[in-house]
């Protein structure tokens, strides 16, 4: 009973957790955060992926002192097995059910699902990242962004943009004019040429809140900021796949170098899977302000940086321990 329990369990929070992934995964630029549904779905994640650990600890506790099997005994007031020494876990799975749990197809498919996880998880990320990389952004988008080719009126502090000593661009703060009339204010623009007046440019406002600024950036695609259907977007797919490839080449590796026993018994480890869910849930906790789009932009590319390279040591750090057995 126990078993199933953890297997069910370990289901319900790998689905939780993969739909909250790819959830976030597809939002366009031009959602505005909080999105309906998504801090939920992503506690409802938190909460699955411990009630897994919690059951995993009584199936341990069980295995490996017999209370359920005590107590089924004391109410039966038989005991058919007396002092029977416990036996493993792979002992007690697959010899009478129709699908074999210890398979090695099983254990390495259900390795791969979970790894793949991780670098899906860093390209939601790093797309809200991009996509929401200053407050005016964010404002703008919740008040119903609009691209317009507006007209410099005046330019104040222009600073050049310097890479390998070469001028690459112009940051400056832009009074610009828009083309039903009226202005806007973009702070932190940045234009390849140094802007001066009657220069077009490119600008993300909104018209029900022109006082909101604009956003000035000709390296980006405003358009993005109009999109409002959830998918993933060309723009994303080489970095997914440049992230896919290498945890394929990298963390799979160190796993199919592992045994099937040895992965089947590390998934079966409570302090090893309780590690995993201290890691896991703290960056999900972590990532709950970016999701509900309170985040600032550079503590979003922060934990960026910090959860891949936090998960990627757990995945190798787990899977490298049976290989030292």
């Amino acid at each position: 009973m126990l078993t199933w329990l953890v297997r069910i369990l370990s289901a319900l929070s790998y689905a939780a957790m993969a739909t909250v992934v790819l959830w976030t995964a597809g939002l366009p630029g031009g959602v505005a955060l909080p999105v309906g549904g998504l801090t939920t779905a992503a506690w409802i994640a938190f909460g699955l992926l411990w009630l897994r650990v919690a059951a995993l600890w009584l199936w341990w506790s069980d295995d490996n002192h017999g209370w359920l099997s005590r107590a089924a005994t004391r109410r039966r007031s038989v005991s058919l097995v007396k002092d029977a020494p416990r036996r493993r876990f792979s002992s007690r799975f697959s010899s009478r059910e129709p699908f074999d749990f210890d398979s090695k197809g099983w254990v390495y498919s259900r390795q791969v699902a979970v790894w793949l996880l991780l670098p899906v998880a860093c390209a939601a990320l790093a797309g809200f990242a991009q996509a929401y990389e200053s407050e005016t952004v964010r404002s703008v988008v919740r008040a119903g962004a609009s691209v317009s080719t507006a007209t410099v009126i005046q330019a104040d502090d222009i600073s050049e943009n310097f890479r390998d000593g070469d001028v690459v661009g112009y940051f400056s703060k832009l009074t610009l004019a828009l083309p039903g009339g009226g202005t806007v204010r973009a702070e932190g623009a940045y234009t390849p040429e140094e802007p001066e007046p009657d220069t077009k440019v490119e600008v993300l406002w909104a018209p029900s809140a022109p006082e909101l600024g604009g956003r000035v950036h000709y390296a980006t695609d405003m358009s993005r900021y109009l999109d409002h259907d959830w998918g993933l977007t060309s723009a994303d797919a080489p970095a997914l796949a440049l992230a896919v490839v290498l945890v394929l080449s990298f963390v799979v590796t160190i796993g199919f170098a592992t045994e099937e026993d040895g992965l089947q018994d590390l998934a079966w480890r409570p302090v090893a899977q309780t590690v995993h869910a201290v890691v896991v849930g703290g960056v999900l906790l972590a990532s709950l302000p970016s999701l509900a789009g309170t985040a600032d932009p550079a503590h979003a590319t922060d934990l960026l940086f910090a959860s891949g390279i936090a998960v990627l040591l757990l995945y190798t750090g787990m899977h490298l321990r049976p290989m030292l057995d």
